[in-house]
């Protein structure tokens, strides 16, 4: 059963991951939630534009890999949920 995850990019439209939406689909598969290679900057972690330095990529956080089961925080009280009663 697929899953719609929130993506760390913010909803950017440069995304390849969600494609600007903020969300995307993941499906577990048999051994669960694990980290794929980032579609936006193709592992790198870095993104390159002509005539500019390079970034961070703000889909994978600069990681080269994005894991579902890291997603980002919705505010203080999902933190606050979060250390009370896990993720």
């Amino acid at each position: 059963m697929a899953k719609k995850i929130p993506c760390h990019c913010g909803g950017r439209a440069s995304c390849a991951l969600c494609h600007g939406t903020g969300a995307y689909e993941y499906e577990p598969g048999p051994r669960g939630w694990l980290p794929f290679r980032c579609p936006t900057c193709e592992g790198r972690g870095r993104i390159t534009e002509p005539g500019l330095e390079p970034t961070p990529c703000p889909t994978c956080r600069g990681g080269g890999t994005v894991d579902p089961a890291d997603p980002p925080t919705k505010g203080m009280l999902d933190v606050v949920w979060k250390a009370l009663f896990g993720a």
